[in-house]
């Protein structure tokens, strides 16, 4: 069975629904999953109709073509985020904070001796900022189909479950 054409399925699609818990959530599992050669993205399955729902799911670098649903659109979690660097349209500027930077910044204000409540309370602090940050830079529409030429990509509108 030959798989359809992707530019036919991308014409079918006109929104796609997602929870925004579950796009932050994505981004931190990819940074804590990085080694692990997981990566999490918002999946979307057939049928494809003009509302579909992307879910949470895991694909694993070291799985072989066979193992992987060729039909499913899988999207990364910077997709549905604004804030975009000029070098790459498809990836954030906005970096999840690390313990090891919210380490050396309570370092900075606290000296070596900073104890580990402190560091955390930093991290927590960052992470609550970083999170919202993502939440107000959810877009409106999303690049369902990259293609080189312009003219020839493929936008959908994004409807977010919690708004």
């Amino acid at each position: 069975m030959t798989s359809p054409e992707p530019q036919a399925v991308a014409a079918r699609i006109e929104t796609v629904v997602v929870d925004p818990t579950n796009v932050v959530e994505a981004f931190k599992q990819n940074r804590d999953d990085e080694a692990e050669h997981r990566r999490h993205v918002l999946r979307i399955s057939p049928p494809f109709e003009s509302d579909v729902k992307a879910v949470p799911h895991v694909l694993d670098d070291r799985d072989s073509p066979s193992d992987v649903d060729s039909t499913a659109i899988h999207l990364r979690p910077e997709a549905f985020v604004s804030v975009r660097g000029d070098y790459d349209r498809y990836r954030t500027r906005i970096s999840i904070p690390t313990r090891q930077e919210s380490r050396s910044i309570a370092h900075s204000d606290y000296g070596e001796n900073v104890d580990t409540e402190t560091v955390e309370a930093y991290h927590t602090t960052a992470m609550e900022a970083w999170e919202e940050c993502v939440r107000t830079s959810l877009v409106d529409e999303i690049l369902l189909l990259p293609d080189p030429k312009p003219e020839n990509e493929v936008w959908i509108d994004v409807q977010y479950e919690d708004r």
